[in-house]
């Protein structure tokens, strides 16, 4: 009698180890964009000198582009080899117009993250709030392909 209790006591004991194995997965939480200055969707009445970036953890930020109305803005991004939470780009020679910036992001968990955010440059016009938080700020890469993210 001994061997028939013995083998679901295996079974269970397996199972149990192999949820335990899949807790570190399940608690690493996607890497969003928190915050942005200025913020998606302002309007700003001068244009700024840099942006600001600030995730929800630190992410290896990979591509950093400003897109004015049919060309690109230059930066001095450049891909750093240590992973942040906080980036200030410089944007130097911004003027008025509307501006969407593209990025792509490295995080903890390995996903790369991609989204964009836009915010105009009007010195006519009211300034709103020159930072936005916004949980959906980001987006996973493999979300859309059925996988929920997750690519190992």
């Amino acid at each position: 009698m001994k061997s028939a209790k013995t083998l679901p006591r295996i079974l269970a004991s397996a199972l149990c180890a192999g949820l335990l194995m899949l807790l570190p997965f399940a608690a690493q939480a996607h890497t969003e964009l928190q915050e942005s200055t200025p913020g998606d969707g302002a309007i700003i009445k001068a244009a700024p000198g840099y942006l600001d970036l600030v995730f929800n953890g630190p992410v290896k930020l990979i591509k950093f582009e400003v897109m004015g109305v049919g060309h690109e803005m230059p930066t001095k991004f450049e891909p750093q080899a240590d992973a942040m939470a906080n980036y200030r780009i410089e944007t130097p020679g911004m003027h008025p117009g509307q501006f969407t910036v593209n990025w792509a992001v490295i995080g903890a968990d390995g996903h790369t993250v991609t989204n964009t955010f836009s915010f105009n440059v009007d010195p006519n016009a009211e300034e709103n709030a020159g930072h936005h938080g916004d949980a959906d700020h980001g987006h996973d890469d493999h979300a859309e392909h059925g996988d929920a993210g997750h690519q190992h």
